[in-house]
C-alpha cells in the first residue's frame, strides 16, 4: 500500500505457458526470456483483458478498477512466470478490501495454487488461492487458517510429485521392519526440512537445471541399492544427502518473498508438516501391504520388477532432465 498515492500495488505471477494456453503467445519452451518478455508486452491488451475479469479488488462491496502498469518475465526454479506489475486506487486502509482471485480455476486448471504474500498497514501474511478458496478478505485470515491451507498445499504438492512419492516408495521397498523405515524417514525429513526451510527463505538457490537430474538420480541410486543390498553401514548418510536434494525440489512449490517473518516460518513450517503427511501416508498405505506380499515366494519377483521399473523411471528422468 503506498500511502502517499493510496494505490494498492500488486505483483501477480502466473505460469508464462499457462497463461499460453488461454492467449496464444506464439512461443515455445525455452525461448529466451527477452523473447518472452517482448511476447508479454505486446500481447499486453489481451492480457490485461483476462486478469481484468479474473482479479478484482473489492472496497468496501465495491470493484475498484486497477490498471496494468508494465509485465516482466521472471523465471523461478524450472518455469516461466509472467510478472504483472498492477496498480489499484485505495482511499483508505479502514475500508475493507477483499480480493477475488479465479484465474485458470474454470478454464484451465482446476488444481492451480498461487501463493499471496500482503502487506497491508499493520496485516500481513500468506494466503494460498485455490479452486476451493477464491476469496480473501483483509484481516478475516487467522492463524489456524493459514496453518491449515499451507499443510494443505504441502501435502498436495507430495501427492502430484510422482518422483517424490517413487522416491519414498523405493526406500520403504529397501526395508524390512518397521523400525528401519522409522530410522530412514526420520533422517529423510530432518534433511530436506533444512534444504526446504534455506530454500524458501531465499537463503539457498540451487538452479533446477542441478536439482532436479539429482532428484532423479537418487531414485535410480535407491532402487540399485534395493536390488543389490548396499551396506547399511552408508545407508543413512546418503539418504541424508538425497533428503537435502530433494528438500530443495520440494521448495519449488512454496514461493514466498524475502522478507522473513514469523508469518513466514509458520508458512514453511505448515508446508513442510503437509510433506510429512503425504509421506506418512504413503508409508502407512504400503507397508502393511509389502508384510503381506512377503509371505509369498513370487513376491521376490515382483519386487524385482517393481524395483527394475523404478530404476528405470530414475534414469529415464536422469537423462531427460539432464539433456532437456
Amino acid at each position: 500500500m503506498d500511502r502517499e498515492n493510496k494505490k494498492l500495488h500488486v505483483v501477480l505471477y502466473v505460469d508464462y505457458f499457462e497463461m499460453g494456453r488461454l492467449i496464444d503467445f506464439g512461443v515455445s519452451p525455452g525461448a529466451p526470456v527477452a523473447q518472452l518478455s517482448k511476447v508479454l508486452e505486446e500481447k499486453r491488451g489481451l492480457m490485461t483483458e483476462y486478469i481484468s475479469s479474473h482479479f478484482e479488488i473489492l472496497l468496501d462491496g465495491e470493484r475498484v478498477e486497477g490498471s496494468v502498469i508494465s509485465t516482466d518475465v521472471e523465471k523461478r526454479k524450472d518455469r516461466d512466470y509472467a510478472k504483472i506489475f498492477m496498480d489499484f486506487p485505495i482511499t483508505s486502509l479502514d475500508s475493507s478490501i477483499q480480493i477475488h482471485y479465479n484465474i485458470f480455476f474454470d478454464d484451465n486448471d482446476p488444481m492451480h495454487r498461487n501463493i499471496m504474500t500482503y502487506k497491508l498497514g499493520k496485516e500481513n501474511g500468506q494466503f494460498v488461492f485455490q479452486a476451493g478458496e477464491r476469496e480473501f478478505q483483509v484481516g478475516k485470515e487467522s492463524i489456524f487458517s493459514q496453518i491449515t491451507r499451507f499443510i494443505k498445499l504441502g501435502f498436495h504438492h507430495i501427492m502430484i510429485g510422482f518422483d517424490h512419492i517413487l522416491f519414498v516408495i523405493a526406500l520403504v521397498m529397501g526395508t524390512r521392519k518397521f523400525s528401519d523405515i522409522l530410522k530412514v524417514i526420520t533422517v529423510f525429513t530432518i534433511a530436506h526440512s533444512i534444504t526446504l526451510g534455506l530454500s524458501a527463505m531465499k537463503f539457498l538457490n540451487l538452479p533446477p537445471e542441478i536439482i532436479e537430474p539429482l532428484i532423479a538420480l537418487s531414485i535410480a541410486y535407491v532402487a540399485v541399492e534395493s536390488i543389490l543390498g548396499f551396506s547399511s553401514k552408508f545407508r543413512f548418510g546418503v539418504v541424508f544427502i538425497f533428503g537435502l536434494i530433494h528438500g530443495i525440489g520440494f521448495a519449488g512449490a512454496l514461493q514466498l518473498d524475502n522478507q522473513i517473518t514469523w508469518q513466514t516460518l509458520l508458512s514453511i513450517f505448515s508446508f513442510n508438516l503437509g510433506v510429512e503427511v503425504g509421506q506418512a501416508l504413503i508409508i502407512t498405505l504400503l507397508f502393511p501391504l509389502l508384510l503381506y506380499i512377503r509371505k509369498f515366494k513370487w513376491s521376490l519377483y515382483l519386487h524385482g520388477a517393481t524395483t527394475i521399473w523404478i530404476l528405470g523411471m530414475g534414469l529415464f528422468w536422469y537423462f531427460n532432465r539432464l539433456l532437456g
